[in-house]
């Protein structure tokens, strides 16, 4: 013995270091004794100690004693536990028939020891440590860590989308998650899973979905099986747990399925926006994107038809008298309109200002007709004295086309069904006269009913003779009784924004309306809020964004109030292909350099009072005066009569009467504050500086800025209102009088020119539209003239388009008269 601690000897020549730090001590007694004798009183436990511990450590060779090298199979369990902090892992061990170890165990085997009559015998029980290490390895390729091979713990990085409520690390559901998901890996890898710890026993094996789809008409019908393990649960289970966040699911046998963290976000829509129906789930058509995209996922689907609304749409053919009229970006409008309409699912034309919302829509009324009606038989060519009995334009086709008379009728009513071609458009009342100048401008065979007024009543019977029934958001609102007998082939909304409040009379109305296909028509589909949206949507396709307080909670709220930028991607998926927008910078290669427009505003009740009233007065006065031949005197009469007249149609108030509101005011606004909401400048023009301040009056309540320009403003201060306009991109509206700014300004920041009061000579309002549409502007320029329906202005409209001369000459004639005859003079005031 040469050294004890570490054990080294020398044997002749050489040096041996003993292995396994034994002491020196230990062997001393074989190198100074011929034999080791133990007493029979201390044999066992010599055995039990030294000899047990000489075969666990080394190679022996024993003789008188019984020596059983026993190589068993290595059998890895994973179990579910607890660590000392009490968070969720996974502990690794193997059995070795009923021995058990973990990876860090010490000792590469067993040995036990057995006596029988005074005999010994000693069995040896090796372990495979690279098996063990190869198990380990396994778990560690599927995805989890450790750091001694014996615990084993999820990469958190993997589950970033954890509850942010659970702490200390990742939830006990995250591990039985993943244990499902490996299940097949783990089993066919040999490794055995054990649950012990907890009081419940979780479902461990594969989950798997089995969808099947079938598409219908209006709706896709989805049937869908969860296989758990051996158990097959009707999808339509799991919706109560889906709805509340609740992930455990009790399977028959008493184990808990933990349903995937994942299923919360991709099947959850299908019970929000579906209905249930036996063990079916249906969606409706406008919610394909959610089908196809879960159908995606799944590869047990049958398959559904992709519905192409916007990606590779085909342009239809343009109806007959259509060619040439609508710009390309507006065919594609209408093309979209169409492909919602082969879809049968509704929709959002929200195109800004002045790109043509209404011809892309009559161009798709138009085409819908041209394809109901037989050519021979199309309403154009009826002959009169059918159309006289109040035929129905809807022919329905046959082999022989064969004219058909619907039976429309119910008792008393000439009731809208299904089977008829007659749409109904609501809108403001002051945009009804627009609605009508645009049907007979581009679309006159579409036949036209205008539904308002005291006596509309009496129209009731006559809807269904018409392709379009033009009405108003206030006439739906208070006849909506009646027109819930009516089911109609569109219901369209033009300024949709004024259901913008969901519970508003007017908004739940038009939702109650039946028809086959909806649209709606805005430039500002949000001005508040996203509930702007919902209501407008909801009403186009009911039931696409959910119920409200849904809405506000999942969607309005999060991405108002924390900007979340997920629930931003998920509504936009949603809502995408039902809303078409484009704006002028958008389309602009295929807009013209100038847009006009003649824009009519309907009066106000009161207003319309106090016109006829003054007109009949100055009427009378005139032919009171042909009457006695008293032409020259008639002159001043008729002059100072047109300036009322005109002030009137403008607003009373610029002609002194107090308290009476201007319906022209009233659309100005609204077409104002729709160009402000879609980010335009606007130059705003009156030859009347009173109409001005009306206007200026109003901006300074809402608290908007604005620049003013009139005679009355000094030369030296024009050049910094001109440049605050120009330069300053919260200052969208600039007023300005004929008389002051006419000519000699360079305004190239608006983009649109509205003119509150015509003038009669034409070169004057070029001027004033010049203002913005010159060198410098590298914007399209759109003009509204907004002129008074059923007013002088609206007559003297036509007079210019009937007399050149009376557009440039009338207002700078000295005797304007002289271009009138009696007759013409009379109908100015009728």
């Amino acid at each position: 013995i040469l050294v004890n601690e570490p054990g080294w000897i020398v044997s002749g020549e050489n040096a041996y270091r003993l292995e396994n730090g034994i002491d020196g001590n230990k062997i001393r007694p074989f190198f100074t004794k011929d034999h080791i004798v133990i007493p029979s009183s201390a044999e066992e436990k010599y055995y039990r100690s030294f000899i047990t511990n000489a075969i666990k450590n080394y190679e022996v060779r024993l003789q008188g004693i019984g020596l059983e090298i026993i190589n068993t199979d290595c059998k890895p369990v994973l179990s579910l536990e607890d660590d000392l902090e009490g968070r969720p892992v996974l502990l690794l061990t193997f059995k070795y028939g009923n021995k058990i170890c973990q990876a860090g165990y010490n000792n590469n085997c067993w040995v036990e020891l057995s006596s029988s009559g005074g005999d010994y015998h000693f069995r040896k029980i090796a372990r495979d440590t690279g098996k063990e290490h190869n198990y380990g390895q396994l778990l560690c390729e599927l995805g989890l860590i450790s750091n001694d091979m014996t615990i084993f713990r999820l990469n958190k990085t993997d589950y970033k989308d954890n509850n942010p409520d659970e702490i200390k690390g990742l939830s006990l559901y995250n591990y039985v998650e993943w244990l499902c998901d490996n299940s097949a890996n783990i089993e066919s890898g040999g490794i055995e899973l054990e649950q012990s710890f907890y009081r419940v026993k979780f479902f461990t094996g594969e989950v798997k979905v089995e969808m099947n789809f079938s598409e219908e008409n209006d709706w896709f019908d989805i049937r869908a099986i969860v296989n758990f393990g051996g158990y097959r649960i009707p999808f339509i289970r799991l919706k109560s747990n889906l709805l509340k966040g609740i992930r455990e699911y009790l399977l028959p046998d008493g184990q808990i399925a933990v349903l995937p963290l994942d299923w919360f976000s991709r099947y959850k829509e299908l019970f929000i926006y579906g209905k249930t129906k036996g063990e079916e789930i249906r969606l409706g058509r406008y919610h394909f994107t959610i089908a196809h995209q879960i159908e995606g996922e799944n590869n047990d689907s049958t398959g559904l038809k992709q519905l192409e609304i916007k990606d590779n749409l085909e342009i239809p053919g343009m109806p007959s008298g259509m060619e040439g009229i609508l710009r390309p970006y507006q065919i594609k409008g209408f093309a979209w309109i169409y492909s919602l309409y082969k879809n049968r699912v509704g929709g959002c034309l929200a195109d800004d200002m002045g790109l043509g919302k209404t011809v892309q829509t009559l161009t798709h009324l138009w085409k819908l007709k041209k394809e109901s009606v037989p050519d021979a038989f199309r309403k154009e060519s009826v002959p009169d004295s059918l159309r006289k009995e109040s035929l129905p334009h809807t022919l329905k086709k046959t082999q022989k086309a064969e004219v058909i008379q619907l039976n429309l009728f119910d008792g008393a009513e000439n009731k809208v069904t299904s089977t008829t071609r007659t749409s109904l458009i609501v809108m403001p009342l002051s945009l009804i006269h627009n609605w009508e100048n645009e049907i007979k401008k581009f679309t006159p065979g579409l036949s036209t009913l205008q539904y308002t007024g005291i006596n509309r009543g009496l129209l009731l019977r006559k809807l269904a003779q018409y392709d379009i029934v033009l009405t108003t958001y206030g006439v739906i609102r208070n006849d909506l009784e009646l027109f819930l007998n009516y089911h109609f082939l569109y219901i369209i909304l033009d300024e949709s924004q004024a259901i913008k409040n969901p519970a508003s009379k007017i908004s739940r109305a038009v939702r109650l309306l039946k028809a086959e296909n909806r649209l709606v028509l805005t430039g500002t589909p949000i001005e508040n809020s996203l509930t702007d949206l919902w209501s407008q949507l909801t009403f186009a396709n009911p039931g696409i964004l959910g119920g409200l307080k849904f809405f506000r909670e999942e969607f309005a709220e999060p991405i108002e109030k924390l900007q979340d930028e997920r629930k931003k991607e998920k509504l936009r998926k949603i809502i995408e292909p039902f809303i078409l927008r484009r704006t002028k910078a958008v389309v602009e290669k295929d807009l013209p350099s100038m847009s006009e427009k003649v824009h009519f505003c309907e009066m106000d009740a009161e207003q319309k009072r106090l016109y006829e009233s003054k007109k009949s007065e100055i009427r009378n006065g005139i032919l009171e005066k042909l009457s006695t031949n008293r032409k020259n005197e008639m002159r001043v009469d008729v002059l100072r009569g047109l300036m009322q007249l005109r002030l009137i149609s403008n607003h009373p108030q610029i002609a002194g009467y107090q308290g009476i509101e201007s319906g022209k005011f009233q659309e100005v606004i609204r077409n104002i504050e729709n160009a402000r909401l879609e980010g335009h400048k606007l130059l705003i023009f009156s030859q009347f500086v009173k109409h001005l301040h009306i206007y200026r009056n109003y901006f300074d309540k809402q608290k908007w800025r604005y620049s003013y320009l009139t005679g009355e403003i000094k030369e030296s201060e024009r050049k910094h209102i001109i440049s605050g306009f120009q330069n300053e991109s919260d200052n969208l509206l600039f007023l300005i009088s004929l008389k002051a700014g006419g000519v000699g300004l360079n305004l190239t920041a608006a983009d649109y020119v509205f003119i509150l009061d015509p003038w009669w000579n034409p070169a004057a309002e070029q001027q004033a539209i010049s203002r913005s549409h010159r060198i410098g502007q590298k914007r399209n320029v759109f003009s509204y003239k907004f002129i008074t329906s059923d007013s002088i202005e609206e007559k003297i409209l036509k007079l210019q388009q009937r007399k050149s001369l009376l557009a440039g000459d009338f207002i700078n004639l000295n005797d304007p008269l002289k271009l009138f005859t009696d007759e013409e003079i009379i109908g100015l005031f009728e």
